[in-house]
């Protein structure tokens, strides 16, 4: 490949500086690879951290030209804003390049990329879904998990400076800015669960069934890892694996590979085990200061933690608030307002949100709470409480619930 080819296309990734280590490892795996130095979007405040510039180039988001970016970096907490501003990079990206290929700073390369560029040449818009085969109806929720959070598992896209690849992501941008949320109550997972319809509107979308694209653990059912003799990591002894998603990678238990639950869990064969262990070893290489930074959008100017539940309540309200406030001003509109609805926690703790797996450290509560909930169902009777449980769903949105909030 020659000097002027590479510089056609671009790769890049989103992380805050917590998550450095492993974009730094998949920077080392693109120049591996590649020869390319990874483009890393540090969605952070900007801060005088050392960054290892022969590894990636970095971009704040405060230089991108991101319009409203204090309201997005305070209506969303960092999973939301990291991916609400992917497509927006991808088309500043697309005013230099040819080619925009984006990666979560998750995954890890094992191979050139030349199969995604190639796939370029022929289609504008290049996805993957999550799993290429049903799951079996006996497994826990079945194939529930696509229909929650999107079919397309967007660690992943591949773009073309074409007419069709620069409105999907103009589309695209239009919809994270407004609705990037994680509400998948309301069918709404950040950035990805939007694709899911792109290809209603998007003709020439190809959804790769290449199985050495995007391999995860949620998709190990169907995908075999094994090496050749050649050292070459190989997906069902077929397709060369491209990259791998080390999503909820369990750091602690590397050969668990990930810290969800999924089908193949401890079912690792000894090649998985080479990978995930390798992948380890990339992370304790890659560990910096910077990373042990605390996320710069999590905090008012006075040092106050912000809140899930002040994000919420400020997207209810942002467009009452003076046009071109600061929302990160402690004496400012937002801060008042925090300060009037007790929206700011006493001690700045960060907030860890609870997930099936704290069910069982919650017994008596929720044993409380269903003594409670069937004293409403007597009160009320099964319809009037099946409108209430539904309403409740409703409430679990605060920026839904205007009339919550006092200015």
């Amino acid at each position: 490949m020659t000097i002027l080819e590479n510089e056609k296309y671009a790769v890049f990734t989103v992380c805050n500086l917590a998550y450095l280590p492993k974009a730094l490892a998949l920077a080392e795996s693109l120049l591996r690879y590649e020869q390319k130095k990874l483009k890393i979007y540090l969605i952070d405040r900007k801060c005088d951290v050392a960054l290892p510039d022969r590894l990636a180039d970095f971009i704040w988001i405060e230089d991108v030209g991101v319009q409203e970016l204090y309201e997005l970096a305070f209506k969303y907490d960092i999973t939301e804003f990291s991916t609400s501003v992917k497509p927006f990079i991808s088309l500043q990206l697309l005013k230099v390049f040819d080619k925009v290929i984006f990666l979560d700073p998750d995954t890890c390369v094992y191979h050139s990329l030349a199969p995604i560029l190639s796939d370029l040449e022929k289609y504008p818009i290049v996805l993957t879904p999550h799993y290429t085969k049903p799951h079996d109806n006996t497994w826990q929720n079945s194939d529930v998990g696509m229909m929650r959070f999107g079919s397309f598992n967007l660690g992943f896209f591949a773009i073309t400076k074409s007419d069709e690849g620069l409105s999907f992501l103009q589309w695209w941008s239009d919809r994270c800015f407004r609705f990037c949320y994680f509400e998948a109550q309301f069918g709404l997972s950040t950035d990805q669960k939007w694709v899911s319809i792109a290809p209603c509107f998007f003709k020439n979308l190809y959804v790769s069934f290449n199985l050495g694209y995007n391999v995860a653990f949620w998709n190990l059912q169907e995908r075999d890892i094994s090496i050749d003799t050649s050292g070459l990591y190989l997906v069902n002894e077929e397709y060369p694996l491209i990259f791998f998603h080390f999503s909820s990678f369990d750091e602690k238990n590397p050969d668990l590979l990930s810290r969800s639950t999924f089908f193949a869990k401890g079912k690792s064969g000894k090649d998985l085990l080479a990978l995930s262990a390798s992948y380890k070893a990339a992370l304790d290489r890659n560990t910096t200061d910077a990373s042990k930074t605390k996320y710069g959008f999590d905090f008012m100017s006075n040092g106050d933690y912000i809140s899930p539940t002040l994000r919420r309540a400020y997207a209810s309200v942002s467009q009452e608030l003076p046009c071109g406030h600061d929302p990160f001003d402690s004496n400012g509109p937002v801060g008042k307002f925090a300060r009037k609805n007790f929206l700011l926690e006493k001690k700045p703790v960060a907030y860890k949100s609870s997930s099936y797996a704290d069910i069982g450290k919650h017994k008596a509560k929720f044993s409380f709470i269903n003594i409670s909930m069937r004293l409403i169902l007597r009160i009320l009777g099964p319809n009037r409480f099946a409108n209430f449980a539904r309403l409740l769903v409703y409430l679990s949105s605060y920026r839904q619930n205007r009339d919550m909030w006092k200015i």
